[in-house]
């Protein structure tokens, strides 16, 4: 089930709701001011890898060959 995002028009409050595919998002009002004036927002939504990213930690000497941070040098 989809979650869209509105603004009311009326008192610019801002909320989400869950939709099931046999709801109509005609019928939606404010739950603030009950408003049916609204307006569905451009939901942004994250995306993630399977493969873990690093932070280089600041304890360690930085390689003078490639730059990155490691106990040794490169090879």
């Amino acid at each position: 089930m989809p979650i869209y995002e509105f603004r009311c028009k009326k008192c610019d409050s801002a909320f989400e709701k869950l939709f099931t595919s046999s709801q109509q998002k005609s019928s939606l009002s404010c739950p603030e001011c009950e408003s049916g004036d609204i307006t569905q927002l451009f939901s942004v939504f994250g995306v993630g890898t399977l493969e873990a990213v690093s932070t280089p930690t600041t304890d360690m000497p930085m390689c003078g060959t490639c730059g990155h941070h490691t106990p040794k040098p490169c090879a």
